[in-house]
């Protein structure tokens, strides 16, 4: 059995810029941190042959190619048909905070620990440079499950830490570290909070209607080079280890992006949004796409006791994880 690790991610400014609607044209820029939880995949050998996958359901099925979750379904097939492996396996996944449409990143931090599995299993490096796992665990929701989604989160995912990410035209991606001084990184996790609005959502629809608008109006063309300049705003305040602007930086980012498309910020997000605000929060957004998940929000510790009242709702405390996808179990078993 192999079992990997990978962390979830909080994106605070330039989401959005990393889709290749944006990037192939004018570049992009995120800056995110990973945190402390996870998604871990369990891989095994089958030992009666077929593929058994669990996550919210189970599947037994005897091929690869008859499984419903797309992202387990198109790596197996990649394996089977373009090295000739044998796919008699069963994949388990179970998450710190499960189901996806959180936007925390679950399905991308899931494509890349289990390709990180898939790998170990099968024989080939896992100690390469983390961007090639990640540009292989993008290529594989991007392109194969036909996933309208950005790059960010696959290296938020295999690289862990807290990040500056610049998306190049041709598709490279630079990651450039962020290194607060330990009273200033403290500070930070200090401020900020983390709430949990009950629902998830399917962020494909809205990440297509974002595409769509990149390329067909320039509003949402201005909004999103405003985000990128935001990012790279950001960073340089932070490579310089100051965190006094992030709550104005987040709360900036977030007007410019809850406009972007219908369904990023419903009527009861804004709500939440407001009264966070009027408690004494210096700033806030969405977590991911938008529609519902988790809102963030950065404040001085002494307001947090109002903003979780004015909120009313579920509070999850979180850190930064400096650790991205690793393999934490492996007995030998192998195809």
């Amino acid at each position: 059995m192999i079992i990997t690790k990978t962390p979830l991610r909080i994106s605070l400014v330039g989401g959005g810029t990393d889709l290749p609607e944006f990037y192939s044209q004018y570049g992009g820029a995120v800056v995110s941190f990973a945190i402390d939880k996870y998604i871990y995949v369990m891989l095994s050998k089958k030992f009666d042959g077929g593929v058994r996958v669990s996550y919210s359901i189970t599947e037994n099925v005897n091929e690869p190619e008859m499984l419903k979750h797309d992202i387990v379904r198109e790596a197996l097939t990649q394996f089977k048909t373009v090295e000739n492996k044998s796919t008699n396996v069963e994949v388990v996944s179970i998450a710190d905070i499960p189901g996806g449409g959180t936007g925390l990143g679950s399905s991308s931090s899931f494509s890349v620990g289990l390709l990180l599995a898939l790998n170990k299993y099968y024989g080939h490096p896992t100690n390469r440079h983390p961007a090639d796992l990640a540009h292989n665990a993008y290529r594989l929701e991007r392109e194969l499950c036909k996933h309208p989604v950005g790059q960010q989160d696959h290296f938020a995912a295999a690289y862990g830490g807290f990040n500056f990410f610049q998306f190049n035209k041709d598709g490279t991606v630079v990651t450039i570290p962020i290194r607060l001084s330990e009273p200033n990184l403290g500070m930070m996790q200090h401020n900020m909070m983390l709430f949990w609005a009950g629902k998830t959502r399917h962020a494909d629809k809205i990440l297509k209607d974002q595409a769509r608008g990149l390329r067909d109006d320039p509003f949402v063309y201005e909004n999103s080079m405003a985000m990128k300049n935001l990012a790279i705003g950001l960073n340089g305040d932070l490579q310089k280890d100051n965190i006094a602007s992030i709550g104005t930086f987040i709360g900036l980012n977030w007007q410019l992006k809850k406009d972007l498309a219908l369904g990023i910020a419903p009527k009861e997000i804004r709500n939440y949004y407001d009264a966070a605000m009027e408690a004494g929060a210096s700033g806030g957004k969405l977590c991911g796409a938008g529609g519902s998940g988790f809102l963030l929000f950065y404040a001085p510790h002494e307001y947090h006791a109002a903003i979780e009242k004015a909120v009313g709702l579920r509070l999850v405390p979180f850190k930064i994880s400096n650790e991205g996808a690793q393999v934490i179990y492996d007995d030998g078993g192998r195809a």
